[in-house]
């Protein structure tokens, strides 16, 4: 199953890579700490999940589609195209509208604006320019249907990735792919105000210690840096090339190298 959301940073085109460390049934839960648009999630389909996410607006949206697919497509489908009417649906407050129309608001700026970024200016609103769309965007009642049903099997938490690590039990699986926190090169890290940033590397190293002692097994994807290295060294670490398609444009895109970091090995390598 794929995800309904766009994600900068998402782990798509990896997803051949993670699967091979989920142990399938023998796992407790999936719990993911920062899980924007939750690839890995739809494509493995647990039985029971955590997802966690500091993006009110992105739980908010997944809480609804949990409950009310069907009326947000139909709310979506509502929505006029065009950039005049995507900035004048992006003006409007979402919390002055309902949940139902709030996830379609949200649902309409993700795929029609530039590189499926979630960025917010210094007041927390969303701020994205528009980006015409390759192809018309289209969402189907039976890719909404199916959204809903793995949500209803997944508890969805607004908070902070710590304090989502902290459900973590013995037998449970723990992805985390934070922001990438890496000083010696840009990397897009605008995301919410207050977000995860290079002072949080340390707690983060922390969570990864405790889910270790607890009997919790953890992937962590990285940007291949210092920071990942040293974050990391205590772990199994492979390093993988990816495409990385910040920039929205063909000709910028390029090869790039990531850590994955785990403490088991992957059913590949075993």
């Amino acid at each position: 199953m794929k995800s309904l959301l766009r994600w900068a940073g998402s782990k798509r085109s990896l997803l051949h890579h993670l699967r091979t460390f989920w142990p399938g049934g023998c796992a407790r839960r999936y719990i993911e700490p920062f899980c924007g648009s939750a690839c890995l999630f739809f494509h493995l389909e647990p039985q029971f999940a955590v997802l966690g996410d500091l993006n009110v607006e992105l739980i908010r949206t997944m809480r609804a589609i949990q409950r009310y697919p069907a009326r947000i497509l139909d709310s979506l489908r509502r929505l006029p195209e065009g950039k005049s009417a995507y900035y004048r649906i992006r003006s409007v407050n979402p919390i002055n509208l309902g949940e139902i129309d709030a996830a379609a608001r949200f649902l309409y700026l993700n795929g029609r604006c530039f590189n499926g970024l979630y960025r917010t200016n210094s007041e927390g609103f969303f701020n994205v320019p528009y980006k015409p769309p390759s192809r018309r965007v289209v969402v189907d009642a039976e890719s909404f249907i199916c959204a809903s049903r793995a949500l209803q099997r997944a508890t969805l938490v607004h908070s902070d990735f710590e304090t989502t690590c902290e459900l973590a039990e013995r037998g449970d699986f723990v992805y985390l792919d934070p922001p990438y926190a890496v000083t010696r090169r840009r990397i897009f890290s605008e995301y919410l105000p207050q977000s995860f940033g290079a002072s949080d590397l340390t707690r983060l190293r922390l969570a990864l210690e405790k889910l270790d002692s607890k009997g919790a097994t953890f992937l962590i994807t990285y940007a291949d840096s210092l920071e990942a290295r040293r974050l990391l060294a205590s772990w199994h670490m492979k390093r993988i090339s990816t495409r990385r398609n910040i920039a929205g444009f063909t000709g910028d895109r390029r090869i790039s190298y990531e850590i994955l970091a785990t403490n088991v090995i992957s059913r590949k390598e075993k």
